[in-house]
């Protein structure tokens, strides 16, 4: 209030116009409305509040406020400040509720009239609310003049002080976190060749900043709000105003060169900050040119930007710059340079009192905040063809400039990055031209490459050619990825070891809560309250938390039990150790009990401790798990149900199944609003699958199958009953997986044989086309409202399929155009081919009907996929596929050991490199040399190694592991007790055909 009447005082007869009065009112909020008035920014200056329909004037002794209710009891509360610190009396008119307060505004009226006050208002909002308008007209029929004061105000609250600075400075950040939210998405879809509009990204940039945590701020989202709705342009339609609007058309970056403007501007407590980019796709010598140019323009428009200058100097500095621009039109550009370069910033997004043009005179001070955008627009691409996106674009460049004082360079807030080589997308390398690609003999069949099927088409270079040149190709670029991958992740710290660890769990805080034997002769016990097993040791209970026990037996021999339980402990030495049992990181200095062995004659109680026991720790372990699964759950949003029609598919089954008793039941797929809801025949059971939560959908049509299904593949895990899973799937069977057994044949010409084909074939059709109806509507749903998350239905190739046994069992492996899968069984396989690594081909040999392909992921601490037993016949297409895919692939006439192999690259990526990176897996690279074979690769383990690792493996084995090998083992104990005679048959034949194979290799250890 001081810097207002100060401003005022010394401005009196230039901005202020000569006013006695200053005159400012608002009319009633309106939320969606992002007019900026002064009117209100002058209230937030001077109050820290909007006062919407409030009247305020201002003269030399006083001021009166004509306002109702609350906003006229929170002025009261100012007329003891204002009295002391600025002198003024202050009269407030309270205005009733439901009236316009005309009444109110005359007696403002008759105290210009009776002081006979020079009155001055913001021109531009002498009619803004009932009150100003009632006070305009009747100073109007008055006869007296009214002043404009909107340069005036603008003065006053042109400077920034400390507080309003840090305002500003978060809203800098806010800003300039929105723009590189914008910048990522844009990135994600040039790489991932998606579709995604304007609009849609303005919309998502929107929604970021209103929602800061999105951005990882930490900001009340009731203090941010929009400059206004973030611009985004490409395809030569460019409006560098900020008025344009994001238009409804896709974002163009496919055919090169391209050029992206994004504007972006946000407030922070109605701070405003603004940034603006040119982002390039594979721009052109001469564009590159006119953006170093136009940002050299920008730069010097910056330094232009001081304490005392005038804003038509900093206009002409930036058209100066542009015209003497070396290796460009620089006349060009300055002619097409728009009308101003920005304008002064803060309550206001644009103070057009200091606009910077080449007619504005205003003197620029110290403290402003100024949004310095030079844009260039109508520029022309010589290179590009005549009506192409690509003939016409633009450039701006903007920044939130603070200028500072005098003998000062100005500050540039907003970093983000903006030179020629940071806003340059690189899509077409210039150096892979390859040869006239006209006689290559393969066919691309929905991404997927194909043989080559006509005589004519193969008397040309075979596949093997082509996939032989692409994998020598794929070698040193796979070994740079891979040695880079490990160094950025530089040494990994030592993990604490898997759940179950004693280190977690608390027996008793102190010996005064371990329990008193009753009797003096002590006794093996279980306290089952606090988990707690007592083991009498020189004369004292001693409690161990039931964790801390790996295995409790009891054992009878001459006439006596005998009760031995084995602990938890540290095997190895130093971090080994640590790594295996993270008690033993805790306790370092602590020495650990292996096992107990306790002698009794009481059989019974014995049997009935080690029951204890291990009926405990069985609950507790299974507690943990549940814990544990939940404990890394992501938290999914809500889902919004749909208000209008909901596309169902019904008569559906769900895997994993919600478990518990009572006979299953089919159940019904929507699809929602952002999400789709699975509900069971039961209450309870229900399942919500986010649309942003799905990284793979797939649809697969029964052909060799009983089952045409819906399989999503999630990004993070969700719960099903009491199970983590990652896939879910929803099915139904198109035929019985039954089969007559009686031994009667039928007549092929037998009507109601007939009949039954006819009746499952047509069951067949109709239950496809309802999958595929609601697939199709569900991709409809993802391309109009989700097109960022660049999803669709996949269908596997089943002329790729090959067998081999994934998990189990042989099964029907199935290729897609980005996965490889098998969804026929639970659980499923879902191996994406943007995680693979390389693909080893093992036992390969011509001698040999079947080979095993080891699959390495990115991520070694993944373990590494195995598919063994692949008929040989398989191996082209597979190598076929993969090479479509640009992954890696080696031979070996090997099964390598690859726990050890990965540990030993994590360990020494240098020497890994050095010794030729991935290509130690290459059996051709020796060329039949016999050297080889006598002299191991460092990066081979030997046989010694694979013992210790197989001892490390059983030692270190946790609790939760045991739990289940056990429970599985039981489990197939079962099954073959229940197998019939002809399965026991049909077993022994199959194990009879096994060991005459002249395919063998050392069985798999069991897992």
């Amino acid at each position: 209030m001081r810097c207002l009447y100060e401003t005022w005082r010394a401005e009196r007869d230039g901005a202020f116009g000569g006013a006695s009065a200053l005159v400012v009112g608002t009319g009633a909020n309106k939320e969606d409305d992002l007019r900026y008035l002064k009117a209100v920014a002058l209230e937030v200056w001077l109050f820290s509040y909007e006062l919407p329909d409030t009247l305020l004037m201002f003269t030399e002794r006083g001021m009166h406020v004509v306002a109702g209710g609350k906003k006229a009891a929170l002025m009261e509360n100012a007329r003891e400040v204002l009295k002391e610190e600025c002198g003024l009396d202050l009269a407030v008119h309270v205005k009733p509720k439901g009236e316009d307060g005309a009444a109110q505004a005359a007696a403002v009226v008759e105290a210009i009239k009776s002081e006979n006050l020079v009155v001055g208002m913001v021109m531009k909002e002498k009619n803004e609310g009932a009150m100003m308008q009632y006070v305009t007209k009747a100073l109007g029929e008055a006869g007296m003049e009214i002043k404009d004061v909107t340069s005036g105000v603008s003065l006053a609250m042109a400077a920034k002080d400390e507080k309003e600075l840090g305002f500003v400075n978060k809203a800098v950040t806010l800003t300039s976190k929105a723009l590189g939210f914008a910048v990522k998405e844009m990135e994600a879809t040039i790489e991932d060749e998606k579709k995604l509009t304007h609009a849609k990204l303005s919309e998502m940039t929107e929604d970021a900043i209103i929602d800061p945590s999105r951005l990882g701020l930490k900001f009340p989202p009731e203090d941010v709000d929009i400059c206004y709705p973030p611009i985004f342009q490409s395809g030569g339609e460019y409006d560098l105003k900020y008025s344009a609007e994001s238009a409804n058309t896709k974002l163009h970056y496919a055919s090169p060169p391209a050029v992206v403007h994004m504007s972006v501007g946000a407030r922070y407590t109605q701070y405003c900050a603004n940034v603006g980019r040119t982002y390039m796709v594979d721009p052109t010598p001469a564009q590159e040119a006119t953006y170093a140019a136009i940002l050299a323009a920008q730069e010097a428009g910056i330094a232009a930007l001081v304490d005392d200058a005038t804003c038509a100097s900093v206009y002409e500095a930036v058209k100066s710059s542009l015209t003497s621009a070396e290796g460009v039109d620089g006349a060009t550009l300055a002619s097409k340079l728009n009308k101003n370069v920005g304008t002064a910033m803060g309550l206001e997004f644009r103070d057009m009192t200091f606009v910077l043009n080449g007619k504005c005179e205003t003197k620029i001070k110290a403290g402003m905040l100024f949004n310095l955008a030079v844009g260039v627009q109508g520029l022309k691409e010589p290179s590009a063809k005549e009506g192409s996106k690509n003939e016409t674009y633009a450039v701006m460049i903007a920044d939130s400039v603070l200028v500072g004082a005098a003998g000062e360079t100005p500050s540039v807030l907003t970093t983000n990055p903006k030179g020629v080589k940071e806003i340059s997308y690189i899509m077409n390398d210039d150096d892979d031209d390859d040869d006239d690609e006209e006689a290559e003999v393969q066919i691309k069949q929905g991404g997927v490459i194909m043989d080559a099927k006509t005589r004519a088409e193969q008397s040309g270079p075979s596949s093997a050619e082509d996939r032989e040149r692409r994998q020598r190709a794929l070698a040193d670029k796979k070994n740079a990825e891979t040695y880079k991958r490990l160094t950025q992740a530089g040494e990994e710290e030592i993990q604490n070891a898997t759940m179950g660890s004693s280190a977690e769990f608390v027996a008793y805080k102190s010996m005064r809560e371990v329990p008193t034997p009753k009797n003096k002769e002590l006794v093996l016990a279980v306290d089952q309250e606090r988990e707690t097993v007592l083991v009498p040791i020189y004369g004292q209970l001693v409690p161990f938390h039931v964790m801390s026990v790996k295995s409790a037996s009891v054992s009878q021999d001459a006439g006596a039990a005998f009760i031995r339980i084995n602990f938890q402990h540290p095997t190895g030495s130093g971090a080994v150790a640590v790594q295996k049992y993270a008690a033993a990181a805790r306790f370092p200095n602590s020495i650990f009990l292996k096992e107990v062995s306790f002698r009794s004659t009481d059989a019974r109680h014995a049997n009935h401790v080690v029951q204890e026991i291990q009926a405990l720790r069985r609950n507790i372990v299974q507690r943990e798990t549940e814990r544990a699964q939940r404990a890394d759950l992501v938290r999914q949003e809500r889902l919004v149900l749909s208000s209008g029609r909901v596309h169902r598919l019904t008569g559906l089954w769900m895997l994993p199944t919600f478990g518990g008793r009572g006979g299953r039941k089919a159940g019904t797929l929507e699809a929602h609003t952002n999400g789709m809801r699975y509900l069971g025949a039961k209450m309870d059971e229900q399942v919500d699958i986010m649309y942003d939560n799905i990284r793979f959908a797939f649809f697969q049509p029964a052909k060799q199958e009983i089952k045409t299904l819906i399989h999503f593949h999630l990004k993070n895990p969700i719960m099903i009953g009491k199970k983590k899973t990652q896939d879910v799937q929803f099915y139904q069977e198109v035929m019985e997986a039954v089969q007559n057994l009686d031994g009667g044949r039928r007549n092929m010409y037998d009507p109601d044989e007939i009949e039954d084909e006819q009746r499952e074939r047509e069951r067949q059709k109709k239950i496809q086309k309802e999958f595929s109806h609601f697939a199709k509507r569900v991709q409809e749903i993802w391309e109009k409202d989700f097109p960022q998350l660049n999803l669709e239905f996949d269908s596997p190739y089943h002329e790729l399929a090959f067998q081999g046994v994934a998990y189990k069992s042989t099964v029907r492996i199935l290729p897609t155009t980005s996965c490889l899968v098998e969804l026929t069984e639970f659980p499923p396989l879902v191996l994406a081919s943007s995680d693979i690594e390389v693909v080893n081909l093992e036992r390969v040999g011509f001698h040999l009907k079947n080979f095993d392909m080891a699959i390495i992921f990115r991520d070694f601490n993944r373990e590494v996929h195995r598919i063994d037993q692949i008929p040989s016949q398989y191996l082209e297409n597979i190598k076929q596929w993969l090479t479509t895919l640009d992954i890696k692939y080696y031979e070996g006439k090997a099964n390598l050991n690859w726990k050890p192999l990965l540990r030993q690259i994590k360990e020494d990526p240098d020497g890994w490199l050095e010794a030729g990176g991935w290509e130690f897996l290459n059996n051709e690279a020796s060329d039949g040399e016999d050297e080889e074979d006598e002299e191991m690769s460092e990066f081979e383990p030997s046989e010694d190694e694979d013992e210790d690792e197989s001892e490390e493996e059983s030692e270190s084995e946790s609790v939760y592991d045991s739990e289940e090998d056990d429970e599985e083992e039981e489990l197939d104990e079962d099954d073959e007790e229940g197998l019939s005679w002809d399965e026991l048959e049909e077993k022994a034949a199959k194990e009879d055909a096994d060991a005459s194979d002249s395919d063998e290799r050392p069985r798999k250890k069991k897992r």
